[in-house]
């Protein structure tokens, strides 16, 4: 079957694992509203004679917290017969009441690489698209008093707390701030969440877009860490506190010996144009100085007092 062939001629995406796969699905049967991966209590899968493992709990090490299932399409491939002959599968589960759906489906797992560059192609929003979106996002709510005059965004992703190269976030996320597509594609691929990292609300592959202003900046700007949008759209740098201020309020002189003489202030403590002068402190005199010029001082008084009767 054609099926057969597109599995065998595929590329292996890691030993044993090939990119074209027969995997399983299971929801909750509701026709209303398009339903996440769900596995009901007690699943077992088997495939020909043969049980598939499922994904089990992941340990939680919050108290309290129960321990969570990510439920995601299994793969059955390697369990399989690629050939003529007919694959039997089975799924049973616990009857608590909910009823489930279940379909099989013939899919290409892609990399990260493919699905940035695929991300790069048609999920870049334009520049004047999230500009506007930043004007909406600051405009005043008639319902509140307080006007926001501005909302800062950060440049570092908060996955890696590196500088983002490629700002992405979900189109349903309500918030400016950006993460770093590689890094996140990336972290999905080994552990699939797809939760964003700044709201922690799912943000899935296909509604994640590249902000195409925040692009712009980090090219134009390579010497701030953090900017900020004001109510018209604009944006202006936020630099470190030691970055604004070049340099000290009073300048340091390094003076010798030789020159503190000149810099000595006048008998009355005025300098030029009738400004106070600078207090110069000599420091170059060391202790030994000082104690020559105490023993001097002392043979000074005993030649002062004589001889006694």
């Amino acid at each position: 079957p054609r099926q057969v062939e597109l599995i065998r001629n595929s590329r292996e995406l890691q030993p044993g694992v090939k990119s074209v796969q027969v995997v399983l699905r299971i929801c909750y049967t509701d026709s209303s509203s398009p339903q996440e991966d769900q596995y009901p209590p007690n699943i077992a899968v088997k495939v020909n004679h043969s049980y598939c493992s499922v994904p089990g709990y992941y340990p939680s090490n919050k108290p309290g917290v129960e321990p969570k299932r990510p439920c995601r399409p299994i793969n059955l491939t390697h369990l399989m017969y690629l050939s003529a002959a007919t694959n039997r599968i089975t799924v049973t589960w616990g009857n608590y009441g909910k009823s489930y759906s279940v379909g099989l489906y013939l899919v290409r797992q892609m990399t990260s690489a493919e699905l940035l560059q695929r991300l790069k192609t048609i999920g870049i929003k334009h520049p004047e698209l999230c500009k506007a979106l930043v004007k909406e996002k600051l405009r005043l709510d008639p319902d509140s008093e307080i006007a926001t005059t501005g909302v800062r965004v950060s440049l570092i992703c908060p996955l890696v707390k590196m500088r983002l190269s490629v700002p992405c976030r979900a189109e349903t996320c309500a918030h400016l701030q950006c993460f770093d597509a590689v890094f996140y594609l990336q972290m999905n691929e080994k552990k699939p969440t797809w939760m964003c990292p700044v709201c922690d609300k799912p943000a899935p592959y296909d509604q994640l877009i590249i902000d195409g202003l925040l692009s712009k900046i980090l090219t134009e700007c390579e010497d701030a860490d953090e900017i900020e949008y004001l109510v018209d759209g604009s944006w202006c740098p936020i630099r470190a506190e030691k970055e604004r201020s070049c340099s000290p309020q009073c300048p340091i002189l390094v003076l010798g010996s030789s020159d503190v003489n000149g810099l000595l202030p006048t008998p009355n403590g005025n300098g030029e144009n009738g400004k106070a002068a600078a207090d110069v402190v000599d420091l170059t005199l060391d202790s030994s100085s000082s104690e020559e010029e105490e023993e001097e001082d002392e043979e000074e008084d005993d030649d002062d007092e004589g001889p006694q009767p």
